[in-house]
């Protein structure tokens, strides 16, 4: 018993010590912009704009046919099960809290962790096997401001414009099967739009943020902790991944509890 309680406290005090260093991460990468030397701003901007590509433009695809997939088979459903009981508009409330508001951010927090979370973590464990981290502290260079801050921005602001991708095309995705179950365009609006408020929408942005800053943050963390062996490469972007849909899902309870 003893021996157990040990355990569990050991584990407990590595989980807290790897949260503290999380969260110190998370500081000194917020502000990080501030230091970054007017000089190293160009190549910063360089790298944060092909973040942006492969992280945001690059998914856009996917995302849509994620979204347009799970909005057309809801609603299908929705509209035929609901118009038995006479509760057609209910699609709006379903649409709107169930797809806009909680499995748009989470699918595509999820899909930008497995694709982009796993691409910053190998690079960035892959930069410290090679001993270019090394290299770049050895030149007085803060890897922060040139492999971490841009990176973090991409991947915040990627992930809340890929949200929005989502939503728009859950919304006409939704408004393909309410007309190809008999339902108007017009009625189809006017119950969707009845049931989105203004909460709904800071609800979804703020997550997006959350969301993104922990995709930007979980995988460069791992990413640079990997240590100096090829075979920790793979080691340290699964790591990364897991620890970010772990405290997606952490997150997106969070907010259910709060709103």
């Amino acid at each position: 018993m003893i021996a157990l309680i040990a355990a569990l406290g050991k584990l407990g005090t590595r989980w807290l010590s790897q949260f503290g260093a999380l969260a110190r991460f998370l500081f000194v990468t917020l502000g990080a912009w501030a230091s970054v030397p007017r000089a190293g701003r160009r190549v910063v901007r360089r790298v944060f704009l092909n973040q942006m590509w492969f992280t945001a433009i690059q998914a856009i695809p996917l995302i849509a046919v994620v979204a347009g997939i799970l909005s057309f088979l809801v609603i299908s459903q929705a509209i035929r099960e609901l118009g038995r009981l006479g509760a057609t508009e209910l699609i709006g409330t379903l649409m709107v809290v169930a797809i806009v508001r909680e499995l748009g951010p989470l699918l595509t927090a999820l899909a930008v962790a497995g694709r982009s979370g796993t691409a910053m973590a190998a690079e960035l464990a892959t930069n410290r096997v090679m001993g270019e981290i090394d290299a770049l502290e050895g030149m007085g260079i803060d890897p922060v401001h040139y492999l971490v801050l841009p990176r973090f921005l991409g991947a915040t602001l990627s992930v809340c414009c890929l949200i929005i991708v989502f939503d728009l095309v859950a919304v006409l995705a939704g408004l393909v099967a309410a007309v190809s179950n008999g339902m108007t365009s017009f009625r189809y609006f006017d119950i969707v739009f009845e049931s989105l408020t203004f909460r709904d929408a800071w609800l979804t942005v703020a997550k997006g943020l959350a969301f993104g800053m922990v995709i930007g943050t979980i995988p460069p963390f791992h990413g640079l902790r990997a240590p100096r062996a090829a075979t920790q490469v793979p080691v340290a972007a699964g790591r990364a991944v897991v620890a970010s849909i772990v405290a997606i899902f952490v997150l997106s309870a969070v907010f259910v509890g709060v709103s």
